[in-house]
């Protein structure tokens, strides 16, 4: 299991204007999600690292589908730093199954110089298809501790079904497949994975990446999620881990509330991820306590998507920075 990095781009061996363009800065523009089924949100982020020695100002991304939303994890990006196009695609959104759904995100770099790039993701969504849970997810556990997490994947349409492979992405996680039942044309397998006691504390993701016998469904992606934390005594956790305020009309601002604990007093030093429609508070972050409180209010100014990720930084040594994950669907004005 790792962090995604961008490559830095090459040196150029002959003079070039300042601004080559922002196209050239992602290393991937194509995500394909393969076959899922209906129900989960599917979940990607386009990294690119600023290499153009200018500052970047982007603009809110749109998308040609309603079944997706995107935002950009930061508006103004600095030389040399990495920022993110985050895609969501809502499959519960997809009206026509079995066939390839392919959206364009477009982003607008607004400066040095007005260009669009163009993204895209797909997926070809299956009503015949079922994941309970869509996605394995340990939630929160102490580093050393491991475990385990299944998910039930059912085929409605084949009694021949076989899943023939389970192989994962990720280093410390190991995954396990066992057929569960077959009654007439549908089939269960149960999709288990195990996460290594040695998986270092941080955010994680990977994918079990299943082989089946149907070539219709060859290949089948289920996520998986883990957040590793040191000792209990001395780690930070924020309630709830992720932030979701749901259906936001335009206009309407709206709060949610986190509470940062950690075991012994410790100070915020730092919060990173807030912009002109994602404002964050907390009271006395330079007194030192074991319980803080954090503020996020949405202001939104977009119809569609709003994504973000707030980083706190603190001073506790064993765990200095803490992610939370925020999303928002933004509908019409009040």
């Amino acid at each position: 299991m790792f962090r995604s990095a961008v490559a830095a781009a090459g040196v150029l061996l002959t003079v070039v204007p300042a601004w080559a363009g922002p196209a050239d800065l992602f290393a991937e523009k194509v995500k394909d999600f393969g076959t899922t089924p209906r129900g989960p949100v599917l979940v990607h982020y386009f990294r690119f690292t600023n290499t153009t020695g200018q500052p970047l100002t982007l603009g809110q991304p749109r998308v040609s589908c309603g079944c997706v939303s995107a935002a950009v994890s930061k508006n103004q990006v600095a030389p040399g730093e990495t920022a993110a196009v985050i895609a969501h695609m809502d499959t519960r959104r997809i009206q026509t199954p079995n066939t390839t759904k392919s959206v364009t995100i477009y982003v607008p770099f607004l400066a040095p110089a007005h260009e669009e790039v163009s993204l895209r993701v797909q997926t070809v969504c299956r009503d015949d298809l079922v994941m309970a849970p869509d996605t394995l997810a340990f939630g929160t556990v102490r580093k050393g501790q491991g475990g385990t997490a299944t998910t039930k994947v059912t085929f409605t349409s084949d009694p021949n079904w076989k899943v023939t492979e389970a192989a994962s992405t990720g280093g410390y996680v190991k995954a396990e497949v066992k057929e569960e039942s077959r009654a007439g044309a549908v089939v269960t397998y149960a999709v288990t994975a195990t996460l290594d006691k040695d998986c270092p504390a941080g955010n994680w993701t990977a994918d079990i990446v299943l082989k089946t016998s149907n070539p219709a469904v060859a290949s089948l992606r289920v996520p998986v999620t883990v957040t590793v934390t040191v000792a209990a005594a001395a780690s930070v956790a924020a309630t709830p881990e992720a932030v979701q305020f749901g259906d936001v009309p335009m206009g309407t601002p709206a709060e949610k509330r986190v509470v940062l604990k950690g075991g012994s007093p410790f100070k915020i030093l730092e919060i990173k991820g807030a912009d002109d429609q994602l404002g964050v508070k907390v009271a006395d972050k330079d007194e030192a306590k074991a319980e803080h409180v954090i503020t996020l209010s949405a202001s939104p100014k977009a119809a569609g998507g709003f994504v973000r990720s707030v980083e706190i930084v603190t001073d506790n040594k064993d765990q200095p920075k803490v992610v939370i994950p925020v999303a928002a669907k933004v509908t019409g004005g009040k």
